[in-house]
């Protein structure tokens, strides 16, 4: 069985010569052509990593495997395990975090056999190395390693907290073989003369400078990105001690502590002014004990992440300090040698309960807004923000906007493309709420002064939401706003969406043919993606092949081949247009046409015998001709690849169980006949409103889309080629048939369906 490090100590030499990202791609968990290939082979292992992980594109088990494989060590699942508390007492809680290891098992009677689990391969000390060969060479104690995922590490370190482990001095020094060499208490550390030391900009910026004077504490030194050395005047000061616990807790780093003079600190304060890109200085204040060249962290020019520093005049120490969520108590199952490839299934990999609402709300049902003001009561900022998606997700928000104002924060969600004032907060939360999501986003926590965009995913009440994360810095601080995607939402027919008539037969007709362009237009969120989709759940059969590159995918389609861009890695619209058009594609949705190259690409595809979709942003669907031409496309290739185009604007549903007939002023009404004329209704007209009752929201329930679709012919192509305004190209459009925005949302009030209100709320009559 592979259980011991080799005698070059591979999981210190082995993982940094062989690539995970080989091992991945071998095993069929990332593809060669969602990534930028030749760029990250020549990255570190710890760098491939942290790129997989904010994309997504693998699993923490996913990434522990193929380290487990790189260096040939057993990679074990600890979920629910409870460790005895002498196995602990192996190795100090202060050295296991430092390390990133934890002790699982000790065994042998003569020859004690230590096994150790390794929390993050990729970031190892080369220091842990020689730790381990001199237990090994002479104390007698052999240690064996395995590999485990990041969330069964965390987890495992909650066995030092259990009220049975001993207290740190009553742990025999014998039993402890893993030690630090030197045991400090707080205020017993390593005097550091600032005097002699340059300080980077990129190191000492780690704190806010209103912090780092105000608590008169900086960061000197950054050896590794897990690593940190600060410079304190008081390590008694209580305030001091929550904010570096903060720090650590959230950032999963080791922070050294100095001591030092209260006007040297102030000194290295010029250091934040100073546009400087020195390294630091070595600290030689005491002699030290110099360590070979080998001693050192293995991956070289280590990106070092900012750290999460967050203070307020009036903070208490609660609001500082992360709320840990209470589990329920599991039985505790065997641990499984899972590198022992041939012996046994592998377990589950661990749900990390960051994502899932219930297992953060206890259990809790948040049904409305009273249900939020007593979990915001409790001061737990982790449980409030799962509070507040969880409403959201109930009362099937699309967005929430968490604004902050002169002395409160006002929270709104939209509904039914409205948003609503849902509950005010106090102040004081709005840092301590802004970093949880900033945390869960994966975004900088201490950069609060340019805008950050970033995702998460959650699960509640069954359903997969994923939330796309935008931030914004105001005078009163940073205003966020997330987008809802409800990943198990279902997919609707071009019918439901309320396409009817001469529209839904133009566009159909289209649809059928082999190639060209089908554009949906409007504005952010009505809906234009839902009406892509709809058409491709309509043309998916086993005889078609359709390729989409979408940001981000919000619906998976059954037979299609669906595609998440990633523009860090240089995965574009553009660029994987160009891959797509070498996968033999017969149907391509692109999600936007952004860009002259995307429009470019996409008109060619049209023309070269494929049947593209796509989105692009103007107000109604005689504007999206010349915004092509805009973009630099040739009239004569426009009117050559477009099929049709289709506008849309999204309003609100009567509810059937409480609308009632409406009073319509006499100056709306003639606009009305106006409108309606050519249809032939009978008259008088009869619209309807809501009341509002139990069932519905203000006497809405639901949306519904209203369109036009704009078929190209041979006036509207001469007009597109002489480039003509999108006025005259609608006025055309209009003479032969089409069924304007304004006249179907016309249609829609008249049978009952939506308001006169909602209709004047999204067009101009």
């Amino acid at each position: 069985m592979a259980g011991r490090p080799r005698e070059e100590g591979s999981l210190f030499v082995g993982h940094k010569s062989t690539k995970i990202l080989d091992v991945l791609i071998s095993q069929g968990k990332v593809k060669a052509d969602m990534i930028d290939t030749e760029t990250m082979k020549n990255l570190d292992n710890w760098r491939v990593e942290e790129i997989l992980r904010d994309e997504r594109l693998v699993t923490s088990e996913d990434l522990a495997k193929a380290y487990s494989q790189v260096s040939s060590l057993l990679f074990v699942s600890l979920k629910g395990i409870k460790i005895p508390k002498e196995v602990l007492a192996a190795i100090p809680e202060k050295f296991a975090r430092y390390y990133n290891i934890i002790p699982y098992a000790l065994e042998g009677k003569d020859k004690k056999i230590l096994k150790v689990a390794v929390g993050n391969p990729g970031k190892l000390s080369a220091d842990l190395k020689n730790k381990i060969n001199q237990i090994n060479t002479q104390k007698g104690i052999e240690i064996r390693l395995a590999i485990i995922t990041p969330d069964d590490f965390n987890q495992a370190l909650s066995n030092y907290l259990t009220p049975d482990t001993p207290p740190k001095e009553e742990t025999p020094a014998a039993v402890s073989p893993l030690a630090p060499e030197e045991q400090k208490n707080p205020t017993d550390l390593r005097e550091i003369n600032l005097k002699d030391i340059v300080i980077s900009s990129e190191v000492i910026s780690k704190f806010p400078e209103d912090i780092a004077r105000k608590y008169k504490m900086v960061v000197f030194e950054a050896p590794h990105p897990s690593f940190i050395k600060v410079a304190v005047e008081n390590p008694e000061d209580k305030k001091m001690r929550e904010i570096l616990n903060f720090v650590k807790d959230n950032n999963d780093i080791m922070i050294e502590e100095y001591l030092a003079k209260s006007e040297d600190i102030l000194a290295a304060m010029r250091f934040y002014k100073k546009d400087n890109q020195e390294v630091s200085r070595p600290v030689e204040e005491k002699p030290v004990e110099k360590k070979p060249a080998e001693e050192k962290f293995i991956e070289s020019e280590p990106i070092i992440p900012t750290v999460v520093v967050r203070a307020h005049e009036d903070k208490s120490a609660d609001e500082v300090k992360p709320y840990e969520v209470k589990k329920k108590e599991e039985p505790v199952p065997e641990i499984k040698d899972e590198g022992a490839r041939n012996e046994g299934e592998l377990t589950e990999a661990p749900v990390s309960t960051e994502n899932d609402l219930e297992t953060m709300l206890s259990g809790e049902n948040i049904n409305n807004a009273q249900d939020l003001e007593a979990i915001c009561q409790s001061g737990q900022v982790p449980k409030m923000v799962a509070a507040i998606i969880a409403l959201a997700a109930t009362q099937k928000s699309s967005d929430i906007h968490i604004e902050p104002a002169e002395k409160n924060i006002r929270i709104r969600y939209r509904i039914d493309g409205i948003l609503r004032d849902i509950i005010i907060l106090p102040l004081d939360l709005q840092p301590a709420i802004v970093s949880r999501i900033k945390i869960l986003s994966n975004l900088k926590i201490d950069e609060s002064r340019i805008p950050q965009d970033g995702r998460f995913d959650v699960t509640t009440q069954g359903h997969a939401i994923d939330l796309r994360i935008s931030t914004l810095p105001t005078v009163h601080g940073e205003k966020l706003a997330m987008r809802l995607l409800d990943k198990s939402a279902q997919l609707y027919t071009l019918e439901e969406l309320g396409l009817a008539g001469r529209g839904l037969k133009v566009l159909t007709d289209n649809i059928d043919k082999p190639f060209g362009i089908i554009l949906s237009t409007g504005p952010t969120g009505s809906g234009k993606s839902t009406t892509l989709y709809a058409i491709l759940n309509r043309i998916s059969t086993a005889s078609v092949n359709i390729i989409t590159l979408e940001d981000p995918v919000e619906y998976e389609i059954p037979g299609t081949n669906q595609c998440q861009i990633k523009p860090k890695i240089g995965f574009t619209f553009a660029n994987g247009l160009r891959s797509v058009l070498r996968q033999d594609p017969n149907v391509i949705m692109v999600g936007e046409i952004r860009d002259a190259e995307t429009a470019s690409l996409a008109v060619h595809a049209a023309l070269t015998g494929h049947l593209v979709l796509s989105t692009l942003h103007t107000n109604d669907a005689s504007g999206a001709l010349p915004r092509l031409i805009n973009m630099g496309i040739e009239p004569f290739l426009i009117t050559s690849s477009i099929n049709c185009i289709v506008a849309q604007r999204l309003v609100r549903k009567l509810c059937p169980k409480c609308k009632v007939p409406a009073h319509i002023p006499e100056l709306v009404q003639k606009d009305i006949d106006r409108e309606l004329a050519q249809f032939n209704f009978p008259k008088p007209y009869k619209f309807f409103e809501g009341r509002g009752c139990g069932d519905c929201s203000q006497g809405y329930k639901g949306r519904i889309g209203i369109f036009e679709v704009m078929g190209m012919n041979e006036e509207i192509e001469n007009l597109t080629i002489s480039r003509r305004p999108s006025s005259e190209l609608k006025a055309a459009a209009i003479k032969n048939g089409m069924v304007t925005m304004k006249q179907d949302g016309l249609i829609k009030a008249l049978k009952g369906q939506t308001s006169i209100n909602e209709v004047l709320r999204v067009v101009t009559i």
